[in-house]
């Protein structure tokens, strides 16, 4: 169940996700685990806010290779 993309709107707060954005016609995923806070998403590595617009999530799992939303 964590490795299928879902829509944004449905992600959880507080919760190490992988995030996917839309950048120049292709979807990417993120190489950092984030989190939804009350400000934002944060790079929770880094401690810090990220400002992107991610179109999809999952649950963060460091052995799962790259993968795209469908």
């Amino acid at each position: 169940m964590g490795n299928v993309w879902r829509p944004i709107a449905t992600a959880p707060a507080h919760v190490e996700l992988e995030l996917s954005i839309y950048d120049k016609g292709e979807y990417h995923a993120l190489g950092f685990p984030c989190q939804r806070d009350g400000l934002g998403w944060r790079d929770v590595r880094a401690n810090r806010l990220v400002l992107l617009e991610p179109t999809h999530w999952r649950l963060w799992d460091r052995g799962r290779a790259e993968g795209k939303p469908h």
